[in-house]
């Protein structure tokens, strides 16, 4: 038995149950109408804490240093190289977000999805194994997220799965489902593996040789 091969799954199945923890938490706190500071129903919920967008860097960190036992990419191509990818489409998101209104809007948020897809694979290039780590840590915590917004949507729960950003209000609910659901698909997915694959990376520059 190799001993350096890295078991990567075990800690992809304990990130992803404790990510559904908190994501089910989340929910029952919104429809419960506990503290809005950490369970606030409004759309987006930017900056909310109790949110698995915080747990991202957290548990990429840790896959990276679980890969390190397989081999360390380089520094700098494996870091700087999601990050950059990330950075760009961060700084799109805020340009079509904060200048655009209308159709003008969501024409450009397709194309702003679809290029957040592409810009995810720069992190398969970056450092490969972590690449699909990232992928499938990004897919199984946020499969119960776009069910949730789904159901949401159906039932008129009101939680901040179901709600589209301010600017995009006037969707109906068919529009709303299919915005929500690439947002989860092309946009967080993506965001997962760049972010992710980044700390990843930090995580593998931590592990000293023994």
């Amino acid at each position: 038995m190799d001993d350096s091969k890295p078991r990567v799954l075990p800690l992809l199945l304990v990130a992803s149950a404790l990510t559904l923890v908190v994501t089910v938490v989340r929910f029952v706190g919104e429809r419960a109408g506990w503290d809005a500071r950490w369970f606030s129903s409004e759309a987006g919920s930017p900056g909310n804490p109790f949110g698995i967008v915080w747990l991202v860097p957290v548990f990429g960190f840790a896959f990276g240093r679980r890969l390190a036992a397989g081999g360390k990419p380089p520094f700098v191509s494996s870091f700087f190289v999601p990050m950059f990818g990330l950075v760009t489409v961060a700084g799109a998101a805020a340009y079509v977000f904060g200048h655009l209104e209308g159709e003008e809007l969501r024409g450009a948020l397709r194309w702003l999805l679809y290029g957040s897809a592409g810009a995810s694979l720069l992190g398969l290039f970056a450092w490969p194994r972590a690449f699909f780590v990232t992928l499938a840590y990004g897919l199984l915590a946020r499969a119960p997220v776009a069910l949730l917004q789904y159901l949401d949507i159906e039932k008129g729960w009101q939680t901040h799965y179901g709600k589209v950003h301010p600017k995009l209000m006037g969707l109906d609910a068919e529009a709303r489902q299919w915005t929500l659901a690439m947002a989860q698909a092309a946009g967080w997915v993506p965001f997962t593996i760049l972010l992710g694959g980044a700390c990843a990376a930090i995580g593998a520059a931590s592990v000293r040789k023994a």
